[in-house]
């Protein structure tokens, strides 16, 4: 019988490992954990920016492999760098925690707010729980119980520098985590960029639809974690969610969910904002992580959410319902002057009053909910539902 005749096809083994350190020899890799891909370095090009390992640099790395005299493909290659032999690499992880001891005592955080100029007292220390939540949220990731709920609304008229201040809150080194660009017609982009990005703008909040504000906008403030399926994936992956968020808008009457403006911390400016110089970023973020430790609070207690409802009040939109009851009640002192009305009441009196087509697609549920915080009405729980102490204006 003839022996099979023997190829000169090299070993698989020693040809890997040929791959593997010409890749090492002229590159420097690492995996981004929070963006989720390989990012690369050309090692015999001084000053190279860390840079996402994309199909085009790929199939330039397998060229340079196969000309110096190695057997390989573009899987090959791509099996290697997108492998758990890459190093991870957090940059969040590894820009905050270096900051950790050295801050000088001073509070920076405060002082930035105050160059956003506002007759709100309040502005500076809710500013302040805001950014140690936003840092926070990027620490806990997956542990949390609950996600940064809180959102800087900012209000003025254009070109007050709104959109540069947002901008300026991340550092350099974490600016890849900014946007101001979320689409949230594509719930799927947009919990994937909960994910990757830390701070999301809502830029020009006012083209946010009332339906969107009180809905799917409402839900994803609270979220701890997203959800999301890959494009090709057999399975929903759980990821942390990062982004804190912070909104922009020219317009002031843009908070269309009563009971959801307790997440907004509105603020009407009195000038442009001065973002002439970068923040101190190093003692900004020193400063966030010695109150995280510290056990600072990164959330608004009871008193704190009354303040902000009530400074929300003169920013929030008025449906056609409420400004009809407006129109046609105001508060009663006592039953003496006025009578107990439920929302279904006081609706059915306005259908009849001004006509079903001018209130639109007014219902008992949200009537309910504008009265319910309405400053001065006096609100019952009958045991036929919410009721309130009302009277009829005099026309």
């Amino acid at each position: 019988m003839n022996k099979t005749k023997e190829t000169n096809k090299p070993d698989v083994s020693q040809e890997t490992k040929r791959l593997v350190d010409f890749l090492n020899e002229n590159y420097n890799f690492r995996f981004n954990s929070v963006m989720g891909y390989t990012e690369y370095q050309k090692k015999n090009i001084n000053y190279m920016d860390w840079t996402p390992l994309d199909k085009r640099v790929l199939k330039g790395m397998t060229m340079m492999v196969r000309m110096a005299g190695i057997d390989a493909r573009d899987n090959d290659v791509r099996r290697y760098v997108q492998s758990d032999l890459i190093p991870e690499f957090d940059p969040v992880g590894e820009y905050i925690w270096a900051q950790r001891d050295k801050w000088d005592g001073k509070d920076y955080i405060r002082e930035l707010a105050r160059r956003v100029p506002t007759k709100n007292p309040l502005w500076e220390d809710w500013f302040y729980t805001w950014f140690l939540a936003m840092v926070r949220q990027w620490r806990v990731g997956n542990i949390a119980k609950y996600g940064n709920q809180a959102v800087p609304l900012l209000i003025s008229e254009q070109g007050w520098n709104k959109t540069t201040f947002c901008e300026q809150l991340l550092p350099p080194e974490l600016s890849f985590g900014y946007t101001g660009n979320l689409q949230l017609n594509d719930k799927t982009q947009v919990l994937k960029q909960m994910a990757q990005m830390l701070l999301i703008n809502l830029d020009e909040f006012n083209q946010i639809s009332p339906k969107v504000q009180r809905g799917f906008l409402k839900n994803i403030i609270t979220l701890s974690s997203v959800k999301i399926k890959p494009a090709y994936g057999q399975h929903v992956e759980d990821l942390p969610r990062r982004a804190s968020f912070i909104a922009t808008t020219n317009e002031t009457k843009v908070l269309a969910d009563p009971t959801g403006s307790r997440r907004f911390l509105a603020v009407q400016l009195t000038g442009p904002i001065d973002v002439s110089t970068r923040p101190n970023y190093e003692q900004l973020y020193a400063q966030a992580m010695v109150a995280l430790h510290e056990h600072v609070p990164t959330y608004f207690d009871e008193e704190q959410t009354r303040q902000i409802i009530e400074s929300n009040s003169q920013f929030c939109e008025k449906s056609a319902a409420e400004m009809f009851f407006l129109d046609y009640f105001e508060p009663a002192a006592d039953e003496t002057e006025g009578k107990w009305m439920t929302a279904s009441d006081i609706l059915k009196f306005l259908k009849k009053e001004v006509g079903v087509s001018l209130l639109g697609d007014a219902s008992p549920v949200a009537l309910g909910r504008s009265l319910t915080h309405m400053e001065g009405l006096k609100k019952d729980e009958k045991k036929y539902g919410n009721a309130y102490l009302v009277k009829r204006k005099k026309r």
